[in-house]
């Protein structure tokens, strides 16, 4: 990989390859979670001229959201030659096999993931990156693409600086990250959200036995995450393994179990290890 920047920042709203004077012409490949939002996003400010997934109702439905012309295609034959980018959102085991079967077309291509590196196109693509927002989608709940961090890799400075342009069109908030930084966010955001969401899971498991639910969490929840507004996790911690109360930490393992008590003991135990002054 080209060490295409000297930090971490990128430049946006860049002119240099002209390709900011035309609306980019993308390929999408994918019609899940990911493209649908991005497709959508990308349609504002370029011509999503087709999108191509396996189930032709998907690359329809979504083709039909995008609107402007876009051709739906459920085969890779279809993939437009003459493309800006070919934009692959697709789950991470597909990206090497798709990459391997189509020709090298002079556009950049680029994939999603956090966690596949940007060389999974090398030996088959020229120019090629990543295009890495960091948010979780899901389909029909509505995101506001202005406000996500958008992580760029090209395997060289022009790419780099096309792609962070692209992304700039989208979004403030750019910058590069190669695949080695990209994993870490990416294994930074599991935790910060599917393990927090799987903590919510057994919250909303719990509260059901009493005829409740997880939107009685909601005031919590909100005052938890608002104080990082101003203050670092470090900081915000808060609870009886925080306080090192061990008893109330004892009462509450007994009311779970299996998993749920192993996870808690866990959890617990890594709160007071890192606030060893309340051991």
């Amino acid at each position: 990989m080209s060490n295409d920047t000297a930090g971490n920042k990128l430049p946006v709203g860049s002119n240099e390859n002209g390709l900011e004077s035309k609306r980019w012409k993308i390929s999408l490949i994918g019609a899940g979670n990911v493209a649908t939002h991005l497709g959508q996003s990308l349609a504002k400010v370029a011509d999503i001229v087709q999108v191509v997934s396996r189930r032709l109702e998907s690359a329809q439905r979504l083709s039909r959201l995008i609107g402007g012309g876009c051709m739906a295609s459920c085969t890779l034959d279809d993939v437009e030659c003459a493309s800006d980018l070919y934009l692959l959102a697709v789950n991470d085991d597909s990206i090497a096999r798709i990459s391997d079967s189509l020709p090298d077309y002079p556009g950049i291509w680029a994939h999603t993931s956090g966690s596949v590196p940007a060389d999974v196109f090398a030996g088959s693509k020229t120019n090629y990156g990543v295009f890495y927002p960091l948010q979780t989608f899901t389909r029909d709940v509505r995101v506001d693409v202005s406000e996500i961090p958008f992580f760029i890799e090209g395997n060289t400075v022009s790419v780099s600086e096309r792609l962070a342009s692209l992304a700039g069109m989208l979004s403030g908030r750019v910058e590069y990250a190669d695949s080695e930084r990209r994993g870490r966010l990416h294994v930074s955001a599991v935790f910060a959200c599917n393990y927090a969401n799987l903590m919510w899971l057994i919250a909303d498991e719990l509260l059901k036995k009493d005829g409740l639910d997880i939107t009685y969490m909601m005031p919590l929840l909100k005052a938890t995450l608002g104080k990082l507004n101003d203050i670092s996790p470090l900081e915000a911690m808060t609870g009886p393994a925080r306080r090192g109360d061990r008893e109330v930490v004892r009462k509450h393992m007994e009311m779970l179990r299996d998993n749920d008590r192993e996870i808690y003991r866990i959890l617990a135990d890594r709160i007071l290890n890192e606030y060893p002054d309340r051991r």
